[in-house]
C-alpha cells in the first residue's frame, strides 16, 4: 500500500514540466512566499467558489 507521502500533487506536476527549479523548491525544499501576485490569484479563487 502507498503512503499519503509517496502520492504527487497535480500542481507538483504542473511545476514539474513548467520549470524543474521551481517544483524542486516548491516540492522538494519546501520554499514557498505569498506575493501579491498569489494573494490576488487566492482571491479570485475564493470569490469563483462562492458564486
Amino acid at each position: 500500500m502507498f503512503e499519503e507521502q509517496d502520492y504527487l500533487m497535480i500542481s507538483g506536476i504542473q511545476h514539474f514540466l513548467f520549470c524543474k527549479r521551481q517544483w524542486a523548491l516548491i516540492h522538494v525544499e519546501q520554499q514557498w512566499q505569498e506575493n501579491s501576485l498569489t494573494l490576488e490569484g487566492n482571491i479570485c479563487m475564493k470569490k469563483q467558489i462562492n458564486q
